[in-house]
């Protein structure tokens, strides 16, 4: 029987991709489009998607789910996340406007 590995040791084993497949994605996403913003802008959601990405695949990890999936799932996240990231902190802003809205007895 194998032993288990660490997470961080799967990481460094492999793991470490998963970051650049995201920021490749969002690269891919900035590229093709039209849009004006400036390098920092860019790099900020460069950083974004390699972070969300990395996040996804300690989620996904040890998950019973194909390869392809997983690495399609990371391609996605990494173009999608700045409006995810977008979308939670709004919810966050809403929730503490306003924390009463979201608690209630019935």
């Amino acid at each position: 029987m194998l032993p288990e590995k660490s997470l961080m040791q799967e990481f460094m084993d492999g793991g470490w991709l998963i970051p650049l497949v995201g920021a490749s994605a969002m690269l891919a996403r900035l590229l093709s489009s039209n849009t004006n913003i400036s390098i920092l802008e860019q790099f900020k959601k460069i950083v974004a998607a390699a972070l969300s990405s990395g996040i996804a695949w300690v989620v996904l990890e040890h998950t019973d789910i194909s390869s392809l999936y997983k690495a399609i799932v990371y391609g996605i996240i990494g173009v999608i996340s700045p409006e995810v990231i977008a979308g939670i902190v709004k919810l966050g802003k809403r929730f503490s406007d306003s924390p009463e809205k979201f608690i209630t007895k019935k």
